[in-house]
């Protein structure tokens, strides 16, 4: 089973202590990989900033949308799990929930017209965990917190539509309280005993 973990700086394993990034023994992806076993390749695909939307300004080398498709090109994947959205919650882009719950949309129709007339891979769509108002983000994720919440609801109602796979990270995961938007180890860890099981 080809498993392709698809998602933002969660998913690529920042520390909310000190911004570094994770080692292999703590990153969730790793440790689902390590779970699973041989005769499964887990695929790290996160990168830090990433968004879901695909409307100015979001347009660069950040959108998630642009850089999807390559690796659906170069892996046979049987399972994608996208992590995605935290990133769309800045203030800066003036998202409502149900905005970027329509390029959630748009993202899973993107998947489901590249394998048209080919055997679909099972798509799990991770909600974004809460996000906490606190430290250096408490500016840049002003009005976050609200969102977040209301963004599972969105989130599942597009699972829905197109028959994926939801996974509530809202209840789920706990960022770190003092920094507010990264996890812990604890939760990494976790989510890919949540993700063994799962699969």
């Amino acid at each position: 089973m080809n498993i392709l973990c698809f998602g933002d700086s969660n998913t690529y394993g920042i520390s909310p202590l000190d911004g570094k990034r994770f080692d292999e023994h703590t990153r969730w992806p790793c440790l689902l990989a390590d779970k699973l076993g041989a005769g499964h390749l887990v695929i790290e695909a996160g990168l830090p900033n990433r968004t879901i939307a695909d409307e100015p300004p979001f347009s660069g080398d950040k959108l998630g949308v642009k850089y999807l498709e390559p690796y659906l090109r170069a892996y046979h994947i049987d399972v994608i799990i996208i992590q995605l959205g935290t990133n769309d919650l800045k203030r800066r882009f003036g998202l409502a929930a149900d905005d970027i719950a329509k390029a959630l949309d748009t993202l899973i129709v993107d998947i489901e017209n590249h394998y048209l007339h080919r055997e679909m891979p099972k798509i799990v769509v991770l909600s974004p965990s809460a996000v906490y108002e606190v430290g250096a983000y408490q500016s840049i994720y002003a009005g976050a917190a609200k969102k977040a919440k209301q963004l599972t609801v969105e989130y599942k109602l597009v699972t829905e539509r197109h028959e994926c796979h939801f996974i509530n990270g809202y209840a789920l995961l706990v960022p770190c309280q003092t920094e507010g938007v990264h996890w812990q180890a604890q939760e990494h860890k976790l989510l890919a005993d949540y993700l063994f099981e799962y699969l």
